[in-house]
């Protein structure tokens, strides 16, 4: 279940009780979704509810809103199906006027862009990605665990992002 983690902190949120050894348990600046995944497909949902439920409460515009939801579905569903014998972290965090979302897992593949025929039901998910995401990449730690990660430019009405729009006051 996902809780507040700290209420006097109250935009950082993290799931359930915190991981034995997990540095990023303590982070604790600004605002910040830390969940700790399983490897079932039913944790793409809790970690796009929570991502998205975070970022309507930073004022994100709902255009962001969605964008995030589908960067945190398509980044979790890949580290689930690659990944299926490790442990998986979602972090989502605003960071000024862009939004950081990280993934990471203890698969050694490395993330592709893929081209599939409109008959594939699966491999678009670092394509729609790349088309959404301001950037991308991914990268490893010194224990061999992979992050992938994207930002996302908050965007106001006519799709140019501004500091002023923003997710709520920094």
């Amino acid at each position: 279940m996902t809780h507040l983690h700290d209420p006097r902190r109250p935009e950082r949120l993290c799931a359930g009780p915190r991981a034995e050894g997990c540095p990023d348990c303590d982070l604790g600046f600004g605002r910040q979704v830390h969940l700790h995944l399983r490897t079932a497909a039913v944790e793409v949902r809790r970690a796009r509810t929570a991502a998205g439920a975070a970022l309507v409460a930073w004022g994100c515009p709902p255009a962001t809103v969605d964008d995030g939801r589908l960067l945190v579905s398509e980044l979790v569903g890949n580290a689930i199906r690659y990944a299926p014998d490790t442990g998986i972290t979602l972090d989502v965090m605003q960071i000024g006027d862009r939004l950081l979302v990280e993934v990471t897992d203890g698969s050694a593949a490395r993330p592709l862009v893929q081209r599939v025929g409109p008959e594939e039901e699966q491999g678009r998910g670092m394509y729609l990605v790349q088309a959404i995401a301001s950037a991308w990449g991914a990268r490893r730690d010194r224990h061999g665990r992979k992050t992938t990660w994207c930002t996302l430019a908050v965007e106001g009405s006519d799709g140019i992002p501004r500091p002023a729009d923003r997710c709520g006051p920094s």
